[in-house]
C-alpha cells in the first residue's frame, strides 16, 4: 500500500470547557501531521464514533477526569476514542510487529502503570484525519491497545463496535463475592452499640492486611483478632477524613454516619450494611457506583461475611421482568436488542423514552424478535402523562404482575430519574446504572431494601480490551450486527455538528464521521439525498455495508 501523506491536515482540538472551544470559528483547524519516533505509528483515521462521552468531555475540558492537559487553551486535546484507522507509517523499532496497510481498532481505556492515558482524552484522539500512536497505546498494562480489523468490516460499522462493548461489558461486571484478599477493611458502629459482629469465614480467608475499627466492642475485636491474627488492627476515635478502604461494613450506624463513611471507599470497593435499617430512602454517591465500580450489599445478621455472595449477577435476568429506562437513546437501543434477542434475556420487557419517534425506531427494528420471543414488550413516553405521579402509576401496573423489576438498566444520566425508579425493584432486583452520572452526585437507594430483599446496584464505565475482543469476534462470527445501531453518517467539515445533534439526541442511533470524505451529516435513510446510488446499497434490512462505504469514499472521499 502506499500513499502520499501530506504536511498538514485537519483535526478538531478542544480549546478548554464548550463547544464553542471545538476547533475555530465552528470548522475544524488545519494542524500538522504528526511525526513518529522510533517506536511509534501513523495511522489514517478511518473514521470515528461520536458518543455522549465526547460532549461531556467539551462540556468539562480540563476539568474531566480523563483529560491531563494542565491548561486546554495552549495544550489542546484532540477528541475521539470510537477510532477506526489504518496503519501508513511504522517506526524502524517496531518494523517487525506491523505492517503498512494494517486496520486496527482502539481500546481507549489505556492504563501505563495503572495511570489512565485515554485515547481521545489524555492522547489526541481520531477527530483528526491522522494519529499517532505511541508507545502508551503500543504497549501498556493490558500489552497492546489495538485489536487487528478484519478488511471485510466496514470503517463505519467499525466505529460502532467500541460503544457496542461498553454495552456489553455492562453485563459482564464480576462482582466481588467476598473480601478483597490482602484489602484494607473499615468496620463502623455507633457509639454504644453492644451488638458483637463475628468476621466469618470469608473475611478470615482474605487476610487482610489492615483492620481499622470504630466504635466496636471489645468482643468483637477480640474475635476479629482472633479469627484473622495476621491483620494489624486500628482502634479509631473519629471518621477518618482522608483514608480509603476496599471493603466497607456500616454496623447499624445512623442515617448521618452511614452516608459520610460510605464515601471512603477505594476503586472496586464493596460498602456492606450489616444489622437491621430503616425503611427510607438515604442519600449514597451514585455516580461512584458507575465510574468507581462501588456494590453496595448488605446482611441483617451480625456476622460480617454473610453479606457477601448475595445476589452478585449482572447479566439480565432470564425469564424475568426489565425495565429499560431510556431504553430508545443511542445506547439505550443497544441495551433494547441484546434484551430483546437474547434467548438468555427477559419475558416482560418495559421501555421508557421521552422521543416518540425513536419508540417508534426501536420498536420496528425490533418488532419481528420480539414476536419470535414471545416477549411482552410495552413503550411508554413519560411526556404523555399529565403528571409523573401518573406515569409512575402505570410503571407500577407493568411491574405489579412480578411484585417489581428483576431488572432496572438505567440510561439516562439523571438522579431524580434513579430516586424514582429504584422503588420499582423486587426481591434480588439489579439497577444497572449504565448512564454516566458524574461521580460525587448523590441519589437515594433504601438501604432496608438491600439488607433483606437482597436490592443491588452496579454499574462500569468503559470496558476492558477482553472485552473489546469478546464483541469484535461476535461481529466477525455473524453474531452480533453493530449496523443495527447506526442512524447517521457525515463528513469532517460537519463533524461538530455531529456533537450537537449528539447533545441534542437528533438521532435515534450512533452517528459516524468519515474524516476524510466532505458531505453534510445525512440519516442513513435520508442517504438518496446524497446520491440516488447509495439506498441501493443498503442491505435489505436497510443497513449500512461495504458496498454504501465504497461508493460514499469514492463519491465524496478526498481526491
Amino acid at each position: 500500500m502506499s500513499q502520499i501523506i501530506p504536511g498538514k491536515m485537519l483535526a478538531w482540538p478542544l480549546f478548554g470547557a464548550g463547544m464553542e472551544n471545538l476547533g475555530k470559528n465552528n470548522s475544524p483547524c488545519t494542524v500538522e501531521v504528526p511525526d513518529i519516533g522510533d517506536d511509534e505509528l501513523l495511522v489514517k483515521i478511518d473514521s470515528i464514533g461520536l458518543c455522549f462521552s465526547d460532549v461531556k468531555l467539551i462540556r468539562a475540558g480540563k476539568d474531566h477526569p480523563r483529560v491531563v492537559s494542565p491548561d486546554l487553551a495552549t495544550q489542546p486535546v484532540i477528541p475521539g476514542h470510537e477510532a477506526v484507522m489504518t496503519v501508513l507509517r511504522i517506526g524502524k523499532k517496531i518494523s517487525d510487529k506491523f505492517k503498512v496497510g494494517e486496520r486496527f481498532i482502539i481500546q481507549a481505556d489505556i492504563y501505563v502503570k495503572g495511570k489512565g492515558f485515554a485515547y481521545g482524552y489524555a492522547i489526541d484522539g481520531g477527530m483528526a484525519e491522522y494519529s499517532r500512536i505511541d508507545q502508551r497505546v503500543l504497549n501498556g498494562d493490558e500489552g497492546c491497545y489495538l485489536l487487528p480489523l478484519a478488511d471485510s468490516i466496514p470503517a463505519g460499522i467499525a466505529a460502532l463496535i467500541e460503544p457496542w462493548t461498553c454495552v456489553i461489558a455492562s453485563y459482564m461486571i464480576e462482582n466481588r463475592k467476598a473480601p478483597l484478599k490482602g484489602g484494607s477493611i473499615l468496620i463502623a458502629s455507633e457509639e454504644g452499640n453492644k451488638n458483637t459482629y463475628e468476621p466469618g469465614k470469608l473475611l478470615a480467608d482474605a487476610r487482610p492486611a489492615k483492620i481499622s475499627v470504630l466504635n466496636i466492642d471489645q468482643k468483637s475485636i477480640d474475635s476479629i483478632k482472633r479469627e484473622i491474627p495476621s491483620a494489624k488492627i486500628e482502634i479509631l476515635k473519629s471518621i477518618p477524613e482522608k483514608e480509603t478502604f476496599d471493603d466497607i461494613f456500616l454496623c447499624q450506624l445512623r442515617r448521618e454516619n452511614a452516608e459520610k463513611i460510605a464515601k471512603l471507599a477505594n476503586k472496586h470497593a464493596v460498602v456492606s450494611f450489616i444489622g437491621n435499617y430503616p425503611d427510607e430512602p438515604w442519600s449514597f454517591d451514585v455516580g461512584g457506583i458507575h465510574y468507581n465500580g462501588w456494590l453496595y450489599q448488605g446482611s441483617k445478621t451480625n456476622v460480617l461475611s454473610d453479606a457477601y455472595g448475595r445476589n452478585i449477577r449482572s447479566k439480565l435476568k432470564k425469564g424475568g421482568s426489565c425495565w429499560l429506562v431510556g431504553g430508545a437513546g443511542a445506547m439505550g437501543q443497544m441495551h433494547s436488542q441484546l434484551a430483546v434477542e437474547s434467548p438468555e434475556g427477559p419475558s416482560r420487557i418495559l421501555m421508557t423514552d421521552m422521543d416518540d419517534t425513536r419508540i417508534k425506531h426501536v420498536c420496528e427494528l425490533l418488532g419481528e424478535k420480539i414476536r419470535e420471543r414471545k416477549i411482552e414488550f410495552k413503550t411508554l413516553n413519560p411526556k404523555s402523562f399529565p403528571t409523573p405521579a401518573a406515569f409512575e402509576a402505570e410503571v407500577a401496573k407493568f411491574a405489579e404482575k412480578d411484585g417489581g423489576f428483576d431488572d432496572i438498566v438505567m440510561l439516562v444520566p439523571v438522579i431524580p430519574v434513579v430516586n424514582s425508579s429504584a422503588p420499582f425493584l423486587r426481591k434480588d432486583g439489579l439497577m444497572n446504572i449504565f448512564a454516566g452520572i458524574p461521580a460525587g452526585k448523590e441519589g437515594l437507594l433504601n438501604v432496608k431494601k438491600i439488607t433483606e430483599t437482597g436490592a443491588r446496584y452496579i454499574g462500569s464505565s468503559g470496558s476492558l480490551t477482553s472485552h473489546l475482543r469478546h464483541t469484535l469476534n461476535l461481529v466477525e462470527e455473524k453474531k452480533l450486527n453493530p449496523a443495527t445501531a447506526l442512524a447517521a453518517i457525515g463528513g469532517m467539515q460537519d463533524l461538530k455538528k455531529g456533537i450537537e445533534a449528539v447533545a441534542d439526541a437528533k438521532f435515534p442511533g450512533k452517528t459516524v464521521i468519515f474524516p476524510h470524505c466532505d458531505f453534510p451529516i445525512t440519516p442513513i435513510e435520508k442517504l438518496s439525498e446524497l446520491s440516488p446510488a447509495l439506498p441501493k446499497t443498503l442491505s435489505k434490512e436497510g443497513s449500512y455495508t461495504m458496498e454504501t462505504e465504497n461508493l460514499l469514499f469514492k463519491l465524496f472521499g478526498k481526491k
